[in-house]
């Protein structure tokens, strides 16, 4: 493909991105439950394309977008952010991080078995079916689409796999908020609350184009004009993440070639953390400007999460769509329970904000998790942003690396053997929490009288 197509195919994703944020801005239900503009153009874009409509040409470049966009998304995560010693890290989010694991194990270990169960029942699925929930869920929408070329190597259909998990993906961002609003509302009516609970209003459902006079820069400039660019100054610093992941992929390859299906953005994401730590060691991290990284990510985020869902075959989703109901929905049901009975349980302080924190978090994104937080705790003064952004350093590095090791061989062994493997290291998890940090503490019940034991 040349340069002039996929100058095109960027424009075409602009153009349905700027028809999300119109319809966004008309449609106040988008508003209210944070449904980004790039979501709602990557569907329309989905309708109007070939799989469905035929209006709207789909080229190879929107799936092969992700794969590209993915990695400066992660490049961004840590960049110009100060990392916190080992000993402040384990402190603040210990808790908030078994709670992380138990859930994403829980998700792989509810994927496998449902692929075990229709297994059973005369319905073959691929084993790797069963991680799309991860994948979707607690990746969000685009990484489904990044790890299909993977999945592909491994035996089922990459555009298969792409649209399994973009649909799981998408049914759990709007389900985050759904579902938590009505969360929120149990919990608060309980006095789970750390805090006095305070409807936010507007500050919980922002218009999509701000006001002038709410305006603010999204980067400052770190270098004089006549210098040069301080954008490709900050993309440069980026692009060092990038590179350090990929020579991290490399290395990992030579010296193992059956690992080559590994894809690159979580090796990326662990690039980002060495090139900040060097940054912060030589006293360089006042040269990156935070903002500007967050809108270099911001844009890549959202034309990778266009392109993917413009690229999502509807045919598959229907051909899949009652394992996927199943899956999808046991998977809510998990993480309601999660917050139900395993936050006051492990949770140290304000555990109902922490663990509907999460909740958004494992079902949605971290905009929704923190749309969530806003509505109990505006202030943040809870301590429930705190341990949900540092447990990131804790989970994020490892969790999605160690799943996509794990693939190969969930794809061989099949699910029964990893179904009882994530099974133990749900226990695992449960017995830690208990002889480090089980909470006792009398909980209400959420629908009756009395406490929980």
């Amino acid at each position: 493909m040349d340069l002039s197509a996929i100058l095109v195919d960027l424009i075409v994703i602009s153009l349905f991105f700027i028809l999300g944020a119109i319809i966004r801005t008309k449609v106040k239900v988008f508003q209210r439950f944070l449904i980004p503009a790039s979501v709602i153009g990557g569907v329309i874009g989905m309708i109007l394309g070939k799989n469905v409509i035929g209006l709207v040409p789909i080229s190879i470049f929107y799936s092969q977008l992700a794969n590209v966009g993915i990695d400066v998304v992660f490049a961004g995560l840590f960049i110009g952010k100060v990392i916190p010693s080992i000993r402040e890290l384990g402190r603040t989010a210990g808790a908030q991080t078994a709670f992380a694991y138990f859930n994403g194990f829980g998700q792989i270990a509810i994927g496998l078995a449902v692929v075990a169960v229709f297994g059973m029942l005369g319905t073959q699925l691929s084993p790797l079916f069963g991680l799309q929930l991860l994948v979707g869920f607690q990746a969000g929408v685009g990484v489904g689409t990044a790890v299909a070329p993977m999945v592909g190597e491994l035996g089922w259909s990459a555009a298969e796999a792409a649209a399994v998990g973009e649909t799981c993906a998408v049914t759990g961002l709007v389900m985050s908020v759904l579902v938590g609003v009505v969360i929120v509302n149990i919990g608060t009516a309980r006095n789970f609350t750390a805090s006095k609970f305070e409807k936010t209003g507007k500050n919980i459902a922002p218009t999509t184009f701000l006001p002038i006079d709410k305006r603010r820069s999204i980067g400052s400039e770190i270098t004089s004009p006549e210098a040069g660019s301080t954008l490709l100054f900050n993309f440069g610093i980026m692009g060092l993440a990038i590179l350090c992941g990929h020579l991290i992929h490399f290395g990992i390859v030579a010296a193992a070639p059956p690992l080559k299906f590994l894809p690159k953005f979580p090796f990326v994401l662990i690039g980002g953390i060495i090139v900040q730590s060097l940054l912060q060691k030589s006293r360089l991290n006042t040269y990156v400007d935070r903002e500007t990284v967050d809108a270099i990510a911001g844009f890549a985020l959202d034309a990778l999460i266009v392109a993917s869902l413009m690229a999502i075959d509807l045919t598959v989703v229907a051909a899949y769509a009652l394992p996927l109901t199943v899956m999808v929905t046991l998977g809510l049901l998990f993480n309601f329970w999660q917050v139900k009975w395993m936050g006051p349980r492990i949770l140290p302080g304000a555990w109902f904000e922490k663990s509907v924190c999460e909740f958004g978090q494992s079902t949605g994104s971290t905009p929704q998790a923190m749309l969530l937080l806003k509505m109990m705790d505006p202030r943040l003064k809870t301590g429930a942003a705190e341990a949900f952004a540092l447990k990131m350093f804790f989970f994020s590095p490892v969790m999605f690396p160690m799943t996509m090791i794990l693939m190969p061989f969930i794809a061989k062994k099949g699910p029964i053997l990893f179904l009882g493997v994530y099974l133990a290291l749900m226990l695992f998890i449960l017995v830690i929490c208990r002889l480090t940090c089980w909470q006792k503490r009398p909980v209400k019940r959420w629908f009756g009288n009395g406490t929980e034991s």
